[in-house]
């Protein structure tokens, strides 16, 4: 009896001391498993790789000190010269390598995405914004570009002369019969002693200024586009309704400052930097016809001349 218990022991101490024994050469610890759908990684992620295509569309375009830019657009924009012009670049209406970087420049700076070198109607329009910031009513120039604005020279009329140039003057589409003619501009928009919201068709531009002093803008806006052109000549406001719902095109009008028929000035939701145009009002960002609502008033006069380019 005393035997079998000791050989039980010395059996259970020998196995303890194999199982500390390391027996044979130690096996590396397996790795994690790789991701699922994947396989795993096997060393330091590889660096960005310029033009790399993912679903579908190009995201980059070449790394430059670690920073990736994004590639050049494949064409040329609509307003290719116009844009080449305002750089004082050739103007050819190519898209060159030199003009995709001096676009994309500018877009940098402007904070316009994507900075791609495309001369699109953002990039043109901020172009025109810029040039007229200083002096909106001053169109012999477009800043840079030296490309001539506004309408040809001539007298402007004048809303009490009789002889404007929109509809038939009266409050309910807008007419204006306004007090006596303060200076009259050659082009652009006349200068009065009283508030005119001035509306650039050509420039997409609109502007408030009394006297030589500018009261709001010059900011962005869309005008009416083919078939729905807005209309030129001397208006006034007449209705202003600032949660205006339109029954026509069942669509909301913020803001909405109305000075000829169902044209009026308010903003959309929506960019207004697009080749086509609107159905005739003149539309701007909310901010803008928030802070336009702001300044006009009901009978405050309304000028309106040029064209919408492509209308």
């Amino acid at each position: 009896m005393m035997s079998r218990r000791m050989a039980c022991r010395v059996t259970a101490v020998l196995l303890a001391v194999a199982a500390a024994v390391p027996v044979g050469t130690a096996t590396a610890a397996p790795g994690p498993p790789p991701p699922a759908g994947g396989r795993a990684l096997t060393g330091p992620a590889s660096p960005a790789t310029a033009g790399r295509t993912t679903a579908g569309r190009t995201t980059a375009g070449r790394t430059t000190a670690g920073r990736t830019t994004v590639a050049c657009a494949a064409g040329r924009g609509p307003y290719q010269r116009q844009v080449e012009r305002w750089l004082r670049l050739a103007v050819d209406g190519r898209q060159s390598a030199a003009d995709c970087e001096a676009v994309r420049a500018f877009q940098t700076r402007q904070g316009i995405k994507p900075a791609n070198g495309y001369a699109g109607p953002v990039t043109w329009a901020r172009m025109r914004l810029l040039s007229a910031r200083t002096a909106p009513t001053d169109t012999g120039t477009e800043g840079a570009s030296g490309d001539a604005a506004g309408p040809a020279t001539g007298a402007v009329p004048d809303p009490a002369s009789g002889s404007a140039a929109g509809p038939a003057s009266g409050a309910a589409t807008g007419g204006a019969s306004g007090p006596a003619a303060g200076v009259v501009a050659s082009g652009g928009c006349p200068v009065r002693s009283y508030r005119v919201a001035c509306v650039d068709l050509r420039r997409q531009l609109t502007w408030v200024q009394k006297g030589g002093k500018t009261l709001f803008g010059p900011v962005a806006m869309r005008s009416g586009g083919a078939g729905h052109r807005t209309r030129t000549g001397w208006f006034r406001i007449y209705w202003k309704h600032k949660n205006h719902w339109s029954s026509l095109y069942n669509a909301p009008m913020p803001y909405a400052q109305f000075f000829s028929g169902g044209q009026a000035f308010h903003a959309v939701h929506g960019s207004i930097h697009t080749t086509g145009g609107s159905m005739g009002c003149v539309n701007l960002r909310l901010a803008d016809a928030r802070k336009l609502w702001s300044v006009l008033k009901t009978r405050d006069h309304v000028y309106v001349w040029g064209r919408r380019p492509g209308s």
